[in-house]
């Protein structure tokens, strides 16, 4: 297996909106990172609330996009990943909850979804490499989120004449989940979708799937389908993972030596002083292991 690192959306760089592209870059450069992760979700804390004068869920207008992001020199060389609404618990400035619902089944949803990344993309002055998507509830079904896809590629077709790649990740909680249910959205995806699977895959959150099914963990690692793997979140709790975790990272590690194909790994840590030793950890157990059969 090959593999190129991402660096992460840490929380450093949100104090006072989303921040640059450049900045991001500057640290993927220093940490040995070839893409950079941009946080592209819904409005989502009450200094987004604050700063966009849009509700907690909304989805961002070009006001809101200019008001959160910096706006540098566009970099054509620049590779960065949409991380767009997994959906999470909110609390605004009065201590209500709310939850963005994912409505792939609703067709003006996707529009309005196609419209916030692209004019995200539009801001940076380059498109994404790649957009991060979530399954949602079960009112989502696999053909919505194909649909979806189908939207997604058309949309960037028509607006930078390129297609990036569609990251889907498995969600606690969300209808794609478990290493079962990877596999069915693979194989709906080659029978309804069959054109696509050059630019749509699975992003892996290893911490999730173990979250999801614990005890079974190494049996559902084991059926999601190798060829659907395009990138992988490595990440213990969202801090740096270590062999005294319960996630079996050396199993983990042995199954990825047997990817093929190039993937990319996002380190997925919430803090910078985390991002080097998570990046170490990825490399030296890639060099200790051996792969399985």
């Amino acid at each position: 297996m090959h593999q190129s690192f991402v660096y992460p959306n840490v929380s450093e760089l949100n104090r006072k909106g989303r921040g640059s592209l450049s900045e991001r870059l500057m640290l993927a450069k220093e940490n040995g990172c070839t893409h950079v992760e941009i946080p592209a979700d819904f409005i989502k804390n009450k200094t987004e609330v604050a700063l966009t004068c849009l509700d907690l869920g909304a989805f961002l207008d070009r006001n809101a996009i200019n008001a959160l992001y910096e706006k540098n020199a566009p970099d054509y060389q620049a590779k960065y990943i949409l991380h767009t609404e997994p959906s999470l618990t909110r609390t605004d400035s009065y201590g209500l909850r709310h939850q963005s619902q994912l409505s792939w089944h609703n067709p003006k949803w996707v529009e309005n979804l196609v419209t916030m990344i692209v004019d995200i993309c539009n801001h940076f002055g380059t498109p994404a490499t790649a957009v991060e998507i979530h399954p949602g509830d079960r009112r989502n079904s696999h053909r919505d989120i194909v649909n979806g896809c189908y939207a997604i590629l058309e949309g960037f077709q028509n607006s930078f004449s390129y297609k990036p790649t569609i990251l889907l990740e498995n969600r606690t909680g969300q209808f794609i989940s478990t290493g079962a249910d990877l596999r069915a959205f693979w194989s709906a995806l080659r029978r309804e979708g069959h054109d696509t699977t050059k630019n749509v895959g699975i992003v892996l959150d290893i911490q999730q799937l173990f979250t999801s099914t614990q005890h079974r963990f190494i049996e559902e690692l084991q059926v999601v389908p190798r060829e659907s793997i395009k990138a992988l979140h490595i990440h213990a709790e969202h801090r740096t993972p270590s062999l005294g975790n319960k996630i079996p990272w050396l199993t983990v590690f042995d199954w990825m030596r047997t990817l093929p194909q190039t993937i990319l790994i996002n380190p997925e840590v919430h803090h910078k002083n985390q991002v080097p030793e998570t990046i170490s950890f990825c490399r030296e157990h890639m060099k200790r292991t051996s792969p399985i059969s």
